[in-house]
């Protein structure tokens, strides 16, 4: 079965880094929310390995890769949690969010292969538990998880809902 799914773009706001951590992260203060700019990934779940497939030739299509790393960090956990062990899904990549552009797209895609895997093995993580596994990926992969514009602190894992932000037009010029 192949699953098709959007996987969006953020944008901050606005961004203070707060200092340096030793990890090489920066602790920061960020308003973040998603926009409609999105990839379309196609799913597909049940396959003998993990296989990643990308239109944009600047992303790439092995281990290094977020939504293939996702993967791996899912399936090694829930074995951890359950003793299920699944060996891989097939992913495709229909990027329209610019690679290296800040907006977040390989984040996105890796939250969204936790989000549909969690899912298709009938949540055996909390929302919280698949943002503390999307944090191993990287800072802003809790965000997308946590699916609401926010406050960020830390290095963009303590996220605070916002409400009643309002809605406004983006242009974007490369």
């Amino acid at each position: 079965m192949i699953k098709k799914l959007a996987s969006f773009a953020k944008i901050n706001l606005f961004l203070h880094v707060t200092g340096k951590r030793k990890d090489g992260y920066h602790n920061l203060y960020s308003l973040m929310t998603q926009i409609d700019l999105r990839d379309d990934m196609y799913i597909e779940f049940a396959q003998k390995e993990v296989s990643v497939f990308c239109d944009h030739p600047d992303v790439p299509e092995d281990s290094s890769n977020l939504a293939y790393k996702a993967a791996l960090v899912f399936f090694h956990s829930l074995k951890q949690k359950t003793g299920e062990a699944p060996t891989g899904l097939s992913i495709k990549i229909i990027k329209k969010i610019p690679p290296g552009g800040g907006l977040g797209g390989g984040s996105s895609n890796a939250a969204t292969v936790l989000l549909a895997l969690n899912k298709y093995y009938n949540s055996p993580f909390s929302k919280r538990e698949l943002m503390t596994l999307g944090l191993k990926l990287g800072a802003d992969v809790p965000f997308f998880i946590f699916g609401y514009p926010a406050i960020a602190r830390g290095v963009g894992e303590r996220l605070e809902k916002v409400v009643d932000l309002k809605s406004y037009y983006l242009v974007f010029c490369d």
